[in-house]
């Protein structure tokens, strides 16, 4: 039983890489909502996917030169909703 606790709790521990993206984005959102300055703030969420989806989808693509195949994989997405994703956000035209 205490074998099986340990894995479980290796499982939920972040990457290096995990824990930096993390990170980053703690730093950004909390930034974020200092500079609103007591602005109202209902879709933080919604902002940040569309802030963040595009840029994650081009450096992707760009790791693996334009593969997309490869790039859907290391995504861990079909490569239809990459290629729909990337007509969405007008990637490669």
């Amino acid at each position: 039983m205490t074998a099986l606790l340990s894995q479980d709790r290796n499982l939920l521990e972040p990457t290096r890489a995990e824990s930096t993206l993390r990170d980053a984005a703690t730093r950004v959102v909390r930034r974020y909502l200092v500079d609103l300055n007591g602005t109202e703030c209902n879709d933080l969420h919604a902002l940040m996917m569309r802030q963040v989806e595009k840029p994650v989808l081009e450096e992707a693509l760009r790791f693996c030169a334009g593969n997309l195949t490869r790039t859907a994989h290391i995504l861990g997405i079909t490569r239809a909703t990459l290629r729909k994703k990337m007509d969405d956000y007008g990637i490669g035209q």
